[in-house]
């Protein structure tokens, strides 16, 4: 379990920092090609350690072809998460995603999607959930508010 939430934590460094990596690149390249760079350079990141660590790609015959929509899924999650880190800014887009991620990942739990063990929704989860989406709200709120006055205090001085 401590492993498991080690590799959370670095995941959702990880997701932060490649988000505003790839926003910087995409003004450069162009949002396209920034996707494309950043699966060249993940498959050969990817074929190192399965190189030195090995594999089993035997198994791949036995991989039902729904399974391959994780790559696709990975272009939309570069793309979509470089995008709205330009259009909303590092804070809400990663706020919102994890929100996102949260209620989705709940409904692949409740209906036991893609063959995951099946559970049943808990006040505890609404409640989390809620006090999730307030958070987000009200941190939306507290920046809006922080910048206007920063911009206020910017035409003062």
């Amino acid at each position: 379990m401590v492993f498991g939430i080690i590799c959370s934590a670095v995941a959702g460094a990880f997701i932060s920092v490649q988000a505003a990596v790839n926003a910087k690149m995409n003004t450069n390249l162009g949002a396209w090609a920034t996707t494309v760079l950043v699966f060249i350079v993940g498959l050969i990141g990817s074929i190192i350690p399965l190189l030195l660590f090995g594999g089993n790609l035997s198994g791949l015959r036995d991989v039902s072809p729904i399974y391959w929509l994780g790559g696709l899924l990975g272009v939309g999650v570069v793309y979509c998460v470089m995008r709205s880190i330009q259009l909303l800014g590092p804070t809400l887009s990663v706020s919102l995603i994890l929100v996102s991620q949260l209620i989705w990942a709940l409904l692949v739990d409740l209906y036991g999607a893609f063959g995951m063990p099946q559970i049943t929704l808990s006040a505890g989860q609404v409640v989390g959930l809620t006090v999730l989406l307030v958070g987000v709200i009200l941190f939306k709120q507290s920046q809006t508010a922080a910048v206007a006055k920063q911009a206020v205090n910017e035409a003062t001085s």
